[in-house]
């Protein structure tokens, strides 16, 4: 039997790196959508064109993706609370379990 305090430690392990992953892919990238949508904001404040042109609407869509960006971030910032609430992969499936439809075939 596994011994449980080494369980602990796998999990442990697995939610670390989870959260690593998680921290990496949404934050940064929620950063970089935040600084579109200001390069997008500023771009409609220098236009000077008016309110019902251009520069409202590159304002409206710099306000919307700076929203983005934000949820981004908080996606990224949100750790789960145990390892419990992490979903794991299979890595040892069989082709029987890939394909159903393959492996009905070859029987016949």
């Amino acid at each position: 039997m596994t011994d449980p305090q080494s369980n602990i430690v796998t999990e442990t392990e697995i939610l670390d790196r989870a959260v690593w992953r998680k921290w990496n892919k949404y934050t940064w990238s929620g950063l970089i959508i935040i600084g579109i949508g200001c390069l997008l904001i500023v771009i409609g404040l220098l236009l000077n064109s008016g309110a019902y042109s251009a520069e409202g609407l590159l304002i409206g869509i710099g306000a919307i993706v700076i929203f983005i960006g934000l949820m981004r971030v908080a996606i990224g910032f949100i750790n789960p609370m145990t390892p419990a609430d992490l979903r794991r992969r299979r890595k040892d499936r069989t082709p029987e379990e890939t394909d159903p439809i393959l492996s009905t075939l070859e029987d016949e």
